[in-house]
């Protein structure tokens, strides 16, 4: 089943916007300030709408995905542990949506698509490992 690019930039949004929810419960130091610093950086990347999926705006998208998934992973490396390993995951799933939105500004359709089921969990694992209030997804 074919996702359109429309339907996929929602998927992206809202996974940005499980980890853009207020923060809550007890987390350390360190964590607590790479968690908030990841929450940022997903509020900037999701405040635009939908990344754009033709030319070389496209480019620009891909440029901005990869990198909030830099400033992500270094953001979990500083905190360790689990949140170092969920936003490893969930930075890898943003640098594939950058990879296709590159394919896409090039005019090349035939790409891999990012595992938006991955995405999902991986996003909701950094959720949980930064103490993220309403770490559930809702579509419609």
């Amino acid at each position: 089943m074919r996702m359109s690019a429309a339907k996929f930039a929602g998927v992206l949004v809202v996974g940005g916007a499980l980890l853009s929810t207020t923060a809550c419960g007890l987390v350390g130091g360190e964590k607590k300030a790479a968690c908030d610093n990841i929450e940022s950086e997903l509020k900037s990347l999701t405040s635009g709408g939908a990344p754009a999926t033709s030319g070389s705006a496209a480019a620009s998208s891909a440029q901005k995905w990869s990198d909030a998934a830099a400033k992500i992973r270094a953001e979990g490396q500083k905190a360790g542990g689990d949140v170092e390993s969920a936003a490893t995951r969930f930075a890898g799933d943003l640098d594939s949506t950058a990879t296709m939105l590159r394919n896409l500004s090039s005019g090349n359709l035939s790409g891999a698509r990012p595992n938006t089921s991955s995405m999902m969990q991986n996003a909701q694992d950094l959720g949980k490992a930064c103490g993220f209030a309403n770490t559930g997804f809702r579509f419609g």
